[in-house]
């Protein structure tokens, strides 16, 4: 039970994890696999940020959604090549400060 006076101490999870088909065009074949991770407190459903991470979708690292509560991490099967899904292009996603000058 929560108590609305103390703060959740985030004791249990949930994870949502979806493994995503790359291709480079509509019904192509598959050129690399991603998961997209999420992870709440499955007591008071706060959401979790994942640190360190540039936001963006990258084939060759993992990167975060623009709130950076989604890991967007790209993998391969064991018996692969070490460069397979490395043709995927990518997006990064950069924040800018309007006011700075």
């Amino acid at each position: 039970m929560i108590n609305p006076d103390r703060p959740c101490q985030h004791e249990n999870f949930a994870a949502v994890v979806a493994v995503n088909r790359l291709t480079v065009i509509d019904d192509g074949p598959v050129e690399a696999f991603a998961a997209d991770i999420r992870v709440n407190c499955a007591d008071c459903g706060e959401p979790f940020r994942w640190i360190g991470a540039p936001a963006g979708v990258f084939g060759d690292r993992p990167g975060v959604s623009i709130d950076e509560t989604e890991l967007r991490a790209p993998l391969r099967p064991a018996s692969s090549d070490p460069d397979f899904g490395l043709g995927i292009p990518g997006v990064a996603i950069q924040l800018v400060n309007p006011e700075a000058p």
